[in-house]
């Protein structure tokens, strides 16, 4: 055997390896990043879509339920709010109405006590009169 074609042969068979381990590497490259994803993480099956849409359906049940209930309470908070504005107002016109009647009462008494003032002041002048008639 001839060492020139040993050394053409080497270098020919490393080469030849050399190329094979090149496209090995980029082979492996390529489906590291070629998307493979788990079908157990990222796809879903009926039973669990339907578990899901169970819950989703109980949640919007239950938010349902919670706002009939809040409602039903600002309903009942709105009534009772109502009857204490009319009880209030139904109250406030009574005093005013009173206040009224006191006031009428007492411009009346006040007028009564000016027209006694004033026959007094007279008689009182009277009497001085006559007391100065009499000196």
């Amino acid at each position: 055997m001839d060492i020139e074609n040993a050394k053409t042969l080497g270098l020919g068979m490393m080469t030849m390896v050399s190329i094979l381990s090149a496209y090995y590497l980029v082979l492996r490259i390529r489906e590291f990043h070629s998307e493979k994803p788990d079908p157990k993480l990222t796809y879903v099956t009926h039973t669990q879509l339907d578990k899901v849409r169970e819950e989703i359906m109980r949640s919007i049940g239950e938010s349902l339920q919670d706002l009939r209930a809040l409602r039903a309470e600002i309903r009942e908070e709105t009534r009772g709010l109502q009857k204490q504005y009319s009880r209030s107002l139904s109250e406030t016109r009574e005093l005013i109405s009173g206040n009224a009647q006191n006031i009428s009462a007492l411009i009346a008494q006040a007028q009564i006590a000016n027209q006694r003032i004033a026959e007094l002041t007279l008689k009182t002048d009277r009497i001085v009169m006559k007391l100065k008639e009499g000196q």
